[in-house]
This record gives C-alpha cells, structure tokens and sequence, in this order.
C-alpha cells in the first residue's frame, strides 16, 4: 500500500521530530499541526503527506513521551477533532496539501517503530529489543540505560537448553550509530 509509512531503521536515517524542532524550524502544516498534539501533553513524532495526487493522506504520528502506557484512544480521537478542525480553518488551501482530497490519520507509531531517537530509548528503558549491532546478526538485549551518546546494553543469553533459566552479560554502551532495527519485544505478564 503506498500510504504505509516506513519508519527508519536507525539514527541515521532518522529525520528529527516535529517536537523536536524549534518553531523556525518546523513547516508550516508541522507548526499547525505540533501545536495541537502539543497542547495535549503528546509528542509530534511525525507529519507526513503521501499517497496519490487526488488521493492524499495526511498522517500524523503522535506518542507519550512521559510513561510506557502509550495514548488512550478517547485522547487520539480529541487530537483527530482539533487538527480537523483548524485544517478546515485554513480553508480551500491547506500548507503542503494544496486544494487536494485528503484523508487525515493520526495514530502512534505501534510496537514495530525501530528505536532511532534517544527518547525512544529512554522511553523504553528496562525493556527488552531486538537490535543489530554494527550489522550483525540480531539479539535480544535489556536497555540498560540511555545518554547522550548511545545505549548501554544488556545481552539476554538464552538457557543452554530448553527450560534452563536465561543469563545476562554485562552492561556494554553502543553509539547510536551502531544499532539498527531495534524493536521492542512484547512481553505478556
């Protein structure tokens, strides 16, 4: 499906978050559109126009920043209403749309964005990820902590056998640059 966004698999494919730039910085469909997701205490993680010319969909990704508990869907559908309604505000000429059709989505990125941004990490810190290191082969590791610089990493080194318990390496810091494809594991408790 050519609406489908792709997200990127590690830091440097990773364009910065509409939370992330200053006002200048932002366009004027990100300043309109940060704003609102802003003003519900969520992070703009991405404003993006695709599909068709006459098919246009507007696709804005929003997140929590503060906890892992995610967005409450009562919260997506007020965020929805608002940016709706000042897109309409705007007339028959909409910034980056034109006078098109368009289809407005806004949901989170889900549990299969990669891990690209330090507040990625942070966010999801004590979890475990599936991540390539330096382009080899995936693990499964603990985030142990989270800097400016990178990741500190915990290896969780299945039993010898099935049924024997897991073991742990110890903590080892990767640079961003290093990780690729970092998905967090879903664990049921």
């Amino acid at each position: 499906m050519a609406n489908r966004r792709s997200f990127a698999t590690n830091s440097s494919e990773s364009k910065p978050a509409v939370s992330e730039l200053d006002a200048l910085e932002r366009s004027e469909l990100q300043a309109l559109i940060g704003g609102i997701v802003e003003s519900h205490g969520l992070w703009c993680e991405e404003v993006v126009v695709g599909g068709a010319p006459g098919d246009r969909v507007l696709s804005v990704f929003v997140d929590r920043i503060d906890d892992g508990d995610g967005v409450i869907l009562d919260t997506i559908a007020d965020v929805t209403h608002e940016i709706s309604s000042a897109l309409d505000a705007q007339g028959d000429d909409i910034p980056e749309i034109g006078t098109e059709t368009y289809t407005l989505e806004v949901s989170t990125p889900g549990t299969d964005r990669p891990l690209v941004r330090q507040h990625h990490w942070e966010k999801n810190l004590g979890r475990v990820v599936n991540v390539m290191i330096d382009g080899d082969e995936p693990i499964d590791a603990k985030i142990h902590s989270v800097d400016g610089d990178g990741v500190e990493l915990v290896q969780v080194i299945p039993g010898a056998k099935k049924g024997m318990p897991v073991k742990y390496s110890d903590p080892q810091h990767y640079r961003y640059e290093q990780l690729s494809n970092a998905i967090v594991q879903v664990q049921l408790k």
